[in-house]
């Protein structure tokens, strides 16, 4: 898969850029193009490299400045259209093709205009003035490093900490929030201080004397949109989805054509399903089938399930496969590979600890075998739940309906919850906390590691924290819009793969429709249905078992049993993590008492300590082995 890098001397040339150009493109197994002059030089991995290199010469050559970009536009005729081409223009024209004359026409600006998974580079040479732009949503990283002497930047982190001269230090409250699960490193951090992410909806300008940073898109800031029926909403909302499917069955390398194979990951959620079932359909009408993945456990999950959770999604994937009459589904068991190595590997790809390191061993499996079968591309569902499947609020109902719903008391302390000032709920919090210490355990956190930095009271006093869970903070605390990391993880691991991640919930007009939706409208007042507008919308495309649900899966389910069966691997590395540097930021006795419990124990809370303490703390204990190596 296509992806950039590039570096930029910001004063006299440190060494030859050529020279630092194929340092760089040293990390890259299909072959990579570069182009630079005295002071800068972009390069490009590519499956074909004779054809970027072509493409980044004529850039160069049209107007003086060298471009180069990765890109997979969705709104190519709105583009088009704007521009003044003519159809036979946009016949012969690559979504890169567009996005560069989108530059050329409208400058920066043009960012906010161009819809879909893209990021682009351009070097003014007269100016001495590089910038970079990031998609306003999408399965696309950026990472830049920058100091008085350079700026290097690329798609992945791998290749910035592969030049040795640039220097690293691990962030340690990076490490810490990422353990607790504290939200708070999402944005343009990395674990490595001097390593930063571009993050999605901002662009980067950078020369000899500044560099700096703009966000150009909020989410945030989308009015209410008031239609005169709620059946209004949802025929909008068909409309919107259905074309954001659409676009990510079609291949940039063929503006009018459609690619094959595609897959999609399911699972019984409503997310994937309606991403598939809308895939599914499309395709039917080419004569074309979709080929679907579902984990499934290897082992019995009844006992580690609390009440409204269930682990086997395959019965209602296969509901959904059955329905729309073209989907292959193939479960997938992941029962080659154990849940330490799937860490492991995980950590390979990302070059930091992150939040899944339960779910590694079966995303890896899944995405393997949909490579194996041949598919380039596979679509997601992962930022549905705050979106487009948003539950609705029960406070954004009549006070009938909440009365019914939670009772006068919960009702009225909620009430007083939501118009505390943040800096009351933060000490009302503390004060609560009688053992301040038992917060740490719910992760693997050093509790001397914690205090060092004062942990707790920075989280208390981070006003970003969902304290006040209105129906907006929490959509906005879930979904992270114009910080979010998530697009960039599922980025590395498709280019590890060489398989495209696309994410129709992910789609910012999407977005924005339904974050415009009233939020009374995602429940029926009438049945009391949460989720009401994907429901509704999903009428005669998913069956009623899948449609109607109201359960959550989990899609780890038997992580325990599978922990158990690779015993001797999980007392190796703990014994690693206790041997070295780890073990002042993990609590390496505190893991072990955790593991001597899920080894016997089959309850739910002994899966959601391997979730959270136990697998978790072992990706971040690995990490911080290996970076002090």
């Amino acid at each position: 898969m296509k992806s950039l890098f590039g570096v930029l001397y910001r004063c006299a040339p440190l060494q030859s850029i050529q020279e630092m150009l194929h340092n760089m493109a040293n990390c890259s197994k299909n072959g990579s193009v570069i182009w630079h002059d005295e002071f800068c030089g972009l390069g490009q991995f590519a499956d074909n490299a004779i054809a970027d290199k072509n493409s980044m010469i004529a850039s160069v050559m049209a107007n003086g400045s060298a471009f180069a970009c990765v890109a997979r536009l969705d709104n190519r005729a709105d583009i088009a259209r704007a521009l003044g081409l003519s159809s036979s223009e946009v016949a012969h024209a690559s979504d890169r093709d567009l996005i560069r004359k989108a530059y050329e026409t409208w400058g920066e600006r043009c960012s906010e205009r161009l819809f879909g998974d893209w990021s682009f580079v351009a070097w003014h040479p007269s100016e001495r003035r590089l910038f970079l732009a990031r998609d306003h949503f999408g399965i696309t990283s950026l990472y830049y490093y920058v100091d008085e002497k350079v700026f290097a930047f690329a798609s992945s982190c791998r290749v910035l900490l592969d030049l040795k001269f640039l220097p690293t230090k691990l962030d340690e409250l990076y490490l810490a929030q990422a353990m607790t699960a504290w939200t708070a490193y999402h944005g343009e951090r990395t674990i490595y201080t001097t390593i930063h992410r571009l993050p999605p909806a901002h662009r980067l300008t950078v020369n000899a004397d500044h560099l700096t940073i703009q966000q150009y898109w909020y989410l945030e800031k989308t009015p209410e949109l008031y239609l005169s029926r709620r059946e209004d909403y949802v025929a909008a909302f068909r409309e919107l989805f259905d074309e954001a499917v659409k676009a990510r069955l079609r291949a940039t390398d063929d503006p009018s054509g459609m690619i094959t194979p595609i897959a999609s990951t399911l699972s019984g959620g409503l997310d994937s399903s309606s991403v598939t079932a809308v895939a599914a359909g499309l395709l039917l009408r080419e004569g074309r089938r979709l080929s679907a993945y579902t984990a499934v456990p290897h082992f019995d999950t009844s006992c580690y399930m609390n009440k409204g959770r269930f682990a086997d999604e395959f019965p209602l994937a296969q509901s959904t496969a059955l329905a729309a009459g073209n989907v292959d589904l193939f479960a997938i068991d992941a029962m080659g590979l154990s849940p330490i190595q799937a860490i492991k590997n995980l950590l390979q790809i990302h070059n930091e600890p992150t939040h899944a390191a339960s779910n590694a061993f079966w995303m890896l499996e899944l995405y393997k075998k949909a490579l194996d079968d041949g598919n380039k591309i596979i679509l997601l569902g992962q930022f549905g739940n705050p979106g487009l499947s948003w539950t609705g609020d029960v406070f954004s109902q009549s006070l009938l309906f909440q009365f019914r719903q939670v009772g006068f008391k919960k009702w009225a302390r909620e009430l007083v919850k939501r118009n505390l000032p943040h800096y009351v709920l933060a000490l009302l919090r503390a004060y609560r906390q009688t053992n301040p210490q038992q917060i740490y355990r719910s992760s693997a956190i050093n509790p001397l590691f914690a205090d060092r930095l004062n942990l707790l009271e920075r989280r208390y006093n981070d006003v970003n924290e969902k304290l006040l869970q209105t129906a907006k903070t929490s959509r906005y605390y879930v979904l992270k819009p114009g910080r979010s990391i998530v697009g960039a993880l599922h980025a590395q691991v498709g280019a590890t793969f060489g398989i495209a991640m696309r994410d129709p919930t992910a789609d910012p007009r999407l977005l924005a429709f339904t974050f415009s939706v009233p939020d009374h409208i995602f429940i029926d007042p009438a049945t009391g249905m949460n989720r009401w507008l994907i429901r509704e919308a999903m009428k005669g495309r998913l069956p009623d078992d899948v449609r109607l649900n109201r359960e959550m899966g989990s899609q780890a389910g038997d992580l325990v049993p599978r922990l158990r069966a690779s015993a001797g691997e999980v007392d190796d590395v703990l014994a690693e993590l206790a041997r070295g540097p780890a073990a002042e930021y993990v609590d390496v006795p505190y893991m072990r008492q955790v593991w001597q419990a899920v080894q016997v124990e089959d309850t739910p809370d002994s899966y959601r300590k391997s979730v959270t303490i136990l697998t978790r703390g072992i990706m971040a204990g690995l990490f911080v082995n290996t970076f002090y190596a």
